[in-house]
């Protein structure tokens, strides 16, 4: 007896030694400090539903499933108002939060530029641009101006300046619409609005003349016949839209791109950062990304993480800073 009993501890001391040995040589750390995430991811956009954040935001999310990028899910929390600053300072309010992110698109880099709130994009924690947009001119399929030609003259024949829609005040909308007028010598009255889809709903009602507008925000009312563009701000044509012109070969000296990107909660931590990194350049490398995001909203594919995404930041506040100087819009 006494001697089976000590042969069988024998055994529990040797399996339970190779047991911790194995623990000790494979896991330096334990296992719930290496893992992202532990829980629902929460992407915030900052914008009403159907303009181009959300659609962005949409479309991580769907690849991320189809794909089971990651083990939690991720919600959409879409949180427009004050010019993109409610949705930001929700975000704001989670400092050091491994699973809060939100869209970031050109104009939140602008509005506070503007003196329209105190949130700057530069306060989180960059994460990665995703995609360069483009701006169009677009106007109904009934409108008068068939080129942009007509619209130009059209405004300055005008007695009252005809109306033009973006979303927000200080956006890259605004900005696009002051460029152009300076570059054409007229006036178009801009009016905002809170995202992109009420944006075209006003165009279509007959509330503005012209809309600007990210293709994203207005493809499906081109491919339906319901609007027209006239121009689009890039340097040269879209591969995929070749008829359309720019806005340079027409004689407008301007063009316009915007980023489109994310970022994380301030203080997020070093392993969610990279955890979203890796995920969303997973994202960009699939078919569906390229084909149904892409080349069907007519984007400029480009990724860009980490510190090279806050460069792309802080050069485009000094290209806002000067256009919103001439727009008598800056506040220091």
């Amino acid at each position: 007896m006494v001697k089976r009993y000590f042969v069988w501890a024998i055994l529990v001391l040797f399996t339970g030694g190779l047991l911790l040995t194995g623990c000790g040589g494979q896991q330096a750390t334990p296992q719930t400090e290496t893992e992202w995430p532990q829980g629902p991811v929460e992407l915030v956009v900052p914008w009403a539903a159907g303009g181009g954040s959300d659609r962005m935001a949409r479309m991580i999310n769907d690849i991320i499933q189809k794909n089971n990028l990651m083990t939690e899910p991720m919600m959409i929390l879409n949180k427009p108002g004050g010019e993109g600053q409610i949705g930001e300072a929700y975000l704001l309010n989670k400092p050091g939060d491994p699973h809060a992110f939100c869209t970031v698109a050109s104009g939140q880099i602008s509005i506070p530029l503007s003196g329209q709130g105190d949130i700057k994009v530069t306060q989180f924690t960059p994460v990665a641009q995703v995609a360069a947009d483009v701006e169009l001119l677009v106007v109904r399929n009934d409108s008068p101006y068939e080129t942009m030609a007509d619209l130009v003259a059209a405004a300055q024949a005008a007695e009252m300046p005809l109306k033009s829609g973006g979303t927000a005040t200080a956006s890259e909308d605004h900005i696009c619409n002051a460029l152009l007028c300076r570059a054409a010598g007229i006036e178009l009255n801009y009016i905002p609005f809170s995202g992109g889809g009420e944006v075209m709903t006003n165009l279509l009602g007959g509330h503005i003349d012209v809309a600007w507008a990210n293709p994203s925000e207005c493809m499906s009312q081109l491919e339906g016949g319901l609007a027209r563009a006239l121009a689009v701000s890039t340097t040269e044509r879209l591969e995929l839209k070749p008829d359309l012109p720019t806005f340079q070969e027409l004689g407008y000296d301007f063009t316009f791109y915007q980023l489109r990107g994310i970022v994380g909660s301030p203080d997020m931590p070093a392993q969610a950062v990279q955890g979203m990194i890796e995920v969303l350049r997973q994202v960009v490398e699939t078919e569906q990304w390229q084909k149904d995001y892409i080349e069907a909203n007519m984007l400029v594919p480009i990724f860009l993480a980490g510190d090279d995404f806050t460069a792309a930041v802080i050069q485009q506040e000094q290209e806002f800073a000067e256009a919103l100087a001439m727009m008598g819009l800056y506040k220091e």
